[in-house]
């Protein structure tokens, strides 16, 4: 009998590791992730302002709006993933160098819940940042393309 106690007691001592975990990590996150790509920014460009050819090469169906900037550089997404109705803000920013262009993805967004806030940050934020650079550079025909961690 006094085993269904302690199994109970663990329980219950992991739900609260868990809840309490997620409420002293930080709700607001902020990640950024580059890459090179042996195209002209231009292409990179266009492709990235074509809001609906997101469709066609982003890793998981999302609701993309387009945001004001004030840097002309800066192209500023809000998006919603259709699964988990979470949102994310990304900042894509595109760079020459010398044959390359540099693209930089700053991925921002908020874990409410602080269960899934505390998984969250032991997995480590950032992995649809480098999933979407990655299906980027697959979609324009480059693969194995490293994604730095800024």
């Amino acid at each position: 009998m006094y085993w269904i106690l302690v199994i109970m007691a663990a329980m219950a001592a992991t739900l609260i590791a868990l809840v309490v975990g997620g409420l002293v990590t930080p709700a607001e996150y902020r990640v950024v992730r580059r890459m090179r790509l042996q195209r002209s920014a231009d292409d990179i460009h266009a492709l990235l302002t074509d809001l609906s050819a997101y469709e066609q090469w982003a890793p998981s169906p999302s609701t993309i709006q387009r945001q004001a900037s004030s840097d002309a550089q800066l192209i500023v997404l809000q998006v919603t993933d259709d699964d988990t109705k979470s949102q994310r803000r990304w900042e894509w920013r595109i760079d020459l160098d010398v044959r390359h262009s540099v693209i930089t993805l700053t991925e921002s967004g908020r874990v409410g819940n602080p269960v899934i806030r505390f998984f969250a940050a032991l997995r480590g934020h950032g992995g649809d940042a480098e999933r979407t650079l990655r299906a980027l550079a697959e979609h324009v025909d480059e693969f194995g393309v490293s994604v730095e961690r800024l």
